[in-house]
């Protein structure tokens, strides 16, 4: 019975299209398990590599940036990618670290002077004092209410200073947290950027051989990417220390004390979206409003609306828009958006995804739809041939 069906089975061989199906199954009983175990392996890399994510992004957006350099560098040096990469990444550290460690001296003098200056007035007889002398003239109801409730006010005072204190020591306690944070990140930084620029080229090719994108789409995405990121380095760069920089004049001017010390509040206030700059010379308005300045703090508030804020209304959409031709709006809402999702590295990852987008755009509308457009005309032409 058993060489019977093996006879029938050689005599009627199973047709094509059940050949078909099974080899199907069977591929699909391969693939299945293939596409779980890759999806495990990704989501394990993810986990492994997700710390340190934006801090890559920040850096291949940087190495992007310094990619003609370095192949022009290590042309000049005998194709020697390795010690152009070095010689470019100690450059970029030596322009980081400079001008932080001269502007740290600096401000360090600048905030012992100010911290000896302020520290009598933080006195709760002193407070006191001020209010008295001060707000007290300048509202006249509110001086009836300290002089009614003289008990009220001291237990205020202690409390605020109390408040005051904590806040102080919270804010130290969470400096030298972001100190050492910004340590390590900067070393990564250095350590990414170096072989970025080293090994770039041939990371690009292996990208590029399971890349659905074809070399040209991929050329003008980097191009793309590039002037984006250069414009928004620009915009972070130049309009901060722009604001700081016209604002120390006016500081000194109008009789702030600790003129560059505010000078570099407002630098790090303009990099803070939506408020920006206006949290580094308010106070400085209010400081000699309380003083009892007179026309020095009205001074102080329009040198502020129409010459430190305006250069982050006329600077900044510029540059974003001669980088890379993104519309102002779009380039504000990646930048506030980058930063509320990302935190300060959000300033620069907000942009890059934007140029992402719309290089994704571009390439959807010039190629997929283009091809779509003419295998439709193909087909209208060829059907009354057909005909």
């Amino acid at each position: 019975m058993r060489r019977e069906d093996l006879l029938a089975s050689t005599e009627h061989p199973p047709a094509p299209a059940e050949s078909a199906h099974a080899a199907r199954r069977d591929g699909r009983f391969v693939l299945i398990p293939l596409i779980a175990t890759l999806l495990g392996i990704a989501y394990l890399a993810f986990v492994v590599f997700q710390p340190f994510l934006l801090t890559f992004t920040v850096t291949a957006s940087v190495a992007l940036l310094l990619a003609p350099l370095h192949r022009r560098l290590s042309a000049w040096l005998g194709n020697r990618p390795g010690l152009g990469a070095g010689l470019l990444v100690t450059l970029v550290v030596l322009v980081i670290l400079v001008p932080v460690v001269a502007i740290a001296g600096v401000l360090g003098a600048e905030a012992t002077t100010f911290f000896e200056w302020v520290r009598p007035h933080l006195q709760a007889r002193a407070l006191k004092d001020v209010l008295a002398e001060v707000v007290a003239s300048r509202v006249p109801w509110l001086g009836e209410w300290m002089r009614a409730d003289q008990q009220g006010l001291s237990q205020l005072f202690s409390s605020v200073l109390a408040s005051l204190a904590q806040g102080v020591n919270y804010l130290i306690q969470t400096t030298a947290t972001g100190l050492t944070t910004a340590v390590f990140e900067l070393v990564l930084f250095v350590l990414m950027l170096f072989f970025l620029l080293r090994d770039g080229a041939s990371l690009r090719q292996r990208l590029r051989e399971i890349s659905p994108l074809s070399e040209a789409q991929e050329r003008a995405m980097l191009d793309h990417l590039r002037r984006t990121v250069k414009g928004v380095l620009l915009a972070m760069l130049v309009v901060p220390l722009a604001q700081g920089l016209v604002a120390l004049p006016g500081f000194a001017l109008f009789g702030v004390p600790a003129p560059v010390l505010w000078s570099f509040f407002v630098v790090l206030a303009a990099l803070i979206p939506v408020l920006g700059s206006p949290l580094g010379w308010v106070p400085a308005v209010i400081y000699l409003f309380l003083e009892g300045a007179g026309w020095r703090w009205v001074a102080m508030l329009l040198y502020g609306i129409f010459a430190i804020s305006a250069i982050d209304n006329v600077i900044k959409p510029m540059l974003l828009r001669e980088a890379a031709r993104i519309h102002p709006m779009l380039g504000f809402l990646s930048i506030l958006g980058g930063a509320l999702a990302f935190g300060p590295m959000g300033f620069l990852i907000g942009p890059v995804i934007l140029s992402l987008v719309l290089s994704a755009v571009t390439i959807y509308r010039s190629d997929i739809l283009r091809s779509t457009h003419v295998i439709e005309q193909a087909g209208d032409s060829r059907s009354p041939m057909a005909g």
